[in-house]
Parts: structure tokens; sequence; C-alpha cells
């Protein structure tokens, strides 16, 4: 059986399953007592919990996930006071940085709706994006200047997949 019909003979569940492993051990080549940090859109949750298991059977000492929710996201430009958009929640990504000033890993699910924000106002969008950017730089630096090991995965969401194909 060649590579592509094993591929093929697996099951979502056990291709899951080989890419978490992949994912904290090739990819982040997570070390024994070392903490993760996730980020994954809430629909990935099938294989946030098993890089999970994979991470803390690495011995990890801590996996954090931070989920985002395209609903919630939308709601925010739909209904959220116009002076929100000029703040990020700079708590979240100054724990982020210190995470990695800590020897946290990072680890990035891609699959978020590219069009989510399609119909939203831009200038809303273009502040927030200005202020995440902004609020997240230190964190950044320290996973662009490659002091972390760190790593990003795809998940082929529903709206992904929709907007794709």
């Amino acid at each position: 059986m060649n590579i592509v019909q094993t591929a093929k003979a697996l099951s979502h569940e056990e291709r899951l399953d080989r890419l978490s492993n992949v994912a904290v051990n090739v990819g982040l080549q997570l070390k024994r007592g070392q903490e993760l940090v996730m980020t994954a859109p809430i629909e990935a949750l099938p294989l946030v919990r098993r890089i999970t298991a994979h991470a803390y059977k690495a011995g990890a000492s801590l996996v954090t996930t931070l989920f985002s929710d395209d609903e919630t996201t939308l709601q925010r430009f739909q209904f959220g006071d116009d002076a929100g958009f000029d703040h990020a929640s700079g708590w979240l990504y100054d724990g982020m940085a210190a995470a990695f000033r800590s020897g946290a890993a990072r680890l990035a699910i891609a699959g978020d709706n590219p069009s989510l924000l399609s119909g939203q106002d831009s200038e809303k969008v273009a502040r927030a994006n200005r202020a995440r950017s902004q609020a997240y730089k230190p964190a950044l630096e320290l996973i662009v200047g490659f002091d972390i090991n760190w790593s990003i995965v795809s998940y082929a969401t529903e709206a992904w997949a929709k907007t794709v194909f």
C-alpha cells in the first residue's frame, strides 16, 4: 500500500491524531516541562483536544487554549460601541508575551472564516486590527525573532471550506 492509499484508508479521527502528533513532536518539538499556548477557532475543537493529549504525553506542564468564535467576533462589529474598536485586550497579549518569555511554545490553528468581516464597516475592521497588532507586538516579536518554538497548522472549518471551494 502506498502513502496515498494509506491516507485514504485512515479515518478522519486517525488523520487528526497523526496531524496532532506531527504538530507537537515535529513542528513544535515540544520539550518536557514546557508550557504550550494554543489559539484556535472553536470549530477546531476535535483537533485541539488531540493536540492537547499529545502535548501532555510529550511532557507539557500546561496547555492553555484561547478560542475564537465567528459569531461573537461578528457581534462585536454589528453591535459594539465605536470607541471599542481602538482597543484590544492588552492584558491578554501581555500574558502571552510573559508566557513566551518564560519559555512557552506557541501553536496557532488556522481556520477562521476568511470572509467573516467582508460585509462590515472597513474602518472599524482596520481600527480593530491596528489595535490588536499594537497590543500583540511584544509577543509577536518573540515569535518572529525565533525566541520560542512555534508552529501553525490548518483546520478546514466549514466556513473556510465554503469560501475556498
